[in-house]
């Protein structure tokens, strides 16, 4: 009975870890939740995934989603770089993107979602062929085809404030599938841990300086102690008496013999 409660227990938590699988939001004019009262708002969890499907068959609908902030949904428009979640554009085929709501990716370009934030998906596509990599306008403006996301939240709760209005705060961090960092952000990186890691060696430097020994004062080569010097009197001191010298001792006189 034991094994069997515990067994529940775990089946019970893997399925609130994995989370929900949210109904497909399948990216035609045909859906009518676009055009619901305050538009097409979902309420994931994190843990929980969405997929984002191409229609197929006839009357097929060329578009391209994008995730952006609050002001870009607002006005329809895409940012320079834009991160592009899924391109609608092969007719015979069934594509989808499936969006994981987590806080941390393993992916390196994978999205991340936190708690009471507000995503949006819009295409700016009009849905012909050459309306495709359209930036501004399109379908977002004209059948109000974008997609908030609620993450974390609950229906009826105050949607979280946007102050600047840019929708920044709203971005996932890292963006999406897209190209490396520039170089440039590579060298102010470096620069800036040059300067950390030069901080760090001045304040060790420092430290050792203040904790080094202390060595004692040097002394006179005769080995004492300098004592105070002595004041040198003015004017002309008594004469010092010369030392006399012994002189060599005297050669002796040459000695003259008879021959």
């Amino acid at each position: 009975m034991a094994g069997r409660a515990a067994a529940l227990l775990v089946a019970v938590l893997g399925a609130g870890a994995a989370g929900l699988s949210l109904e497909p939001v399948v990216w035609h004019t045909g859906n009518r939740r676009f055009l619901d009262a305050g538009g097409y708002v979902l309420y994931p969890q994190i843990g929980d995934r969405l997929d984002l499907v191409c229609p197929g068959g006839a009357g097929y609908e060329y578009y391209k989603l994008y995730l952006v902030g609050g002001a870009q949904a607002r006005r329809c428009q895409v940012p320079p770089a834009p991160t592009l979640l899924l391109t609608c554009d092969r007719p015979q085929r069934d594509v989808r993107f499936t969006i994981k709501f987590q806080e941390f990716s393993p992916n390196l370009w994978g999205h991340e979602f936190r708690r009471q934030h507000d995503y949006y998906i819009i295409t700016t596509s009009d849905g012909t062929p050459e309306g495709l990599e359209n930036r501004q306008g399109g379908a977002c403006l004209t059948r109000a085809m974008r997609v908030t996301l609620r993450v974390g939240q609950r229906p009826g709760a105050e949607p979280p404030p946007d102050p600047d209005g840019t929708g920044s705060a709203n971005q996932t961090s890292p963006p999406g599938p897209g190209p490396p960092p520039a170089r440039g952000g590579a060298v102010l990186g470096g620069a800036g841990g040059g300067a950390a890691l030069l901080a760090l060696f001045g304040a060790g430097g420092a430290l050792w300086w203040r904790r080094r020994p202390r060595r004692p004062p040097k002394t006179p080569r005769g080995g004492g102690v300098a004592g105070p010097a002595r004041p040198r009197p003015h004017g002309p001191g008594p004469a010092h008496p010369l030392r006399e010298l012994p002189l060599p001792p005297a050669a002796p006189p040459p000695a003259y013999y008879k021959v």
